[in-house]
């Protein structure tokens, strides 16, 4: 019971502090003031209020829940592999940025503000309440980040006040994606700091869409299946190969001694012959989806409406969405003791190369077993 009270006091606060800000800033004039900055009255009206709730979320923490917050080292290469898709995000905001001839201190001034809402949104539901949730759940996590990536989705119901209800509802559904995937990069490394970046890169890249604003531009229900493949398969390929780093994850912030086990493949992964027949399939999927991709560039190209691309593009979702599910396959079924490079999430590029290496190598399975856990 103690670990909801804290939960639900940690949300409460983060939903007051959101519904009340505005009213306080209005009663001091400073709304008035944010609007007076022009193009950059959005950007420092987020970083005017993210900074408060840090500081009062870190005083609370210190006085009243103690919630131990991870900042451990992580090996660099393993991280660049986890933040190839946020950087991609960020990458594609800059040219977005660049495309719109944003101004250096405007792209400064967004890359500030995004940090400070990664900060503020990580530390209330994976550093709080997902470290919460896990310290109190003896060992279980698969909950603790589900209802975590549950909260951090239903915050986003306050931004009804400036935007539809179809947009809204699409946003709280497809974020939870993310608050999900961010949970499993903060499990994965023990590291506050990654789920941060990967948190401001993502916000950076929305924030250049809408000119400086949150406001989610999604109206296309499509978009909850396209995020929930993206960050939910990615996040579920980081968690199957972090099977270590979940024990020592849970074992730091519940303040004990990590207890490791012997690391199964699945049945059907043992099978040689079917595991060389799948590695032939999914090098011929990465050999054919290239010349769909440019097709499907073409086919744009030619479309006189949104809605005539959307028609067209269906085949290539489903080519998009069988290649994430063979990636998912490829770690499950070769246990790529690798999987934190998560470049391989592209399985047109990355997936087909593993696939051919595995074939090369015979197609054998990583044996857990011959190697020892450093413990």
């Amino acid at each position: 019971m103690k670990k909801y009270i804290s939960v639900i006091s940690v949300f409460a606060i983060w939903l007051i502090y959101l519904l009340g800000l505005n009213p306080i800033l209005e009663a001091f004039g400073i709304i008035n003031w944010l609007h007076s900055l022009g193009q950059f009255s959005s950007l420092t009206s987020i970083i005017v209020q993210e900074i408060p709730i840090i500081l009062i979320l870190l005083l609370l923490n210190l006085f009243f829940w103690h919630q131990k917050l991870l900042f451990k080292a992580y090996n660099w290469k393993k991280s660049i592999g986890m933040l190839v898709v946020p950087l991609l995000m960020f990458i594609a905001g800059l040219i977005i940025a660049l495309s719109k001839q944003a101004s250096v201190s405007y792209i400064f001034l967004a890359i500030v503000a995004t940090l400070l809402i990664g900060l503020a949104e990580e530390l209330t539901f994976r550093g709080l309440i997902f470290g919460i949730l896990v310290k109190n759940s003896k060992n279980k996590i698969i909950a603790p980040l589900f209802i975590s990536s549950i909260l951090f989705g239903l915050t986003h119901l306050v931004n009804l006040r400036h935007q539809p209800l179809n947009n809204t509802m699409i946003q709280v559904l497809a974020v939870m994606a993310f608050g999900l995937f961010a949970a499993v990069v903060y499990m994965k490394t023990s590291n506050l700091l990654f789920a941060i970046f990967v948190h401001a890169m993502n916000d950076f890249m929305a924030i250049m869409v809408s000119s400086g604003r949150l406001s989610s531009q999604q109206t296309n229900p499509l978009n909850i299946l396209y995020e929930w493949f993206v960050f939910g398969i990615l996040a579920f390929a980081l968690f199957y190969t972090g099977w270590s780093q979940r024990e020592k994850f849970i074992s730091a912030i519940q303040n004990r001694t990590p207890q490791f086990t012997i690391h199964e493949l699945p049945t059907l992964a043992k099978n040689s012959t079917f595991r060389r027949i799948f590695a032939l399939l999914s090098m011929l999927y990465g050999l054919l989806i290239l010349p769909s991709i440019l097709l499907f560039s073409k086919i744009s190209a030619a479309a006189s409406s949104q809605a005539e691309i959307a028609d067209k593009m269906m085949p290539f979702y489903l080519l998009f969405l069988l290649g994430i599910a063979l990636y998912v396959f490829l770690i499950i079924f070769f246990d790529f003791h690798l999987g934190n490079l998560c470049w391989l999430f592209f399985p047109y590029i990355g997936g087909p190369i593993f696939a051919l290496l595995a074939l090369v190598n015979g197609a054998k399975p990583l044996n857990r077993k011959s190697n020892s856990i450093k413990k």
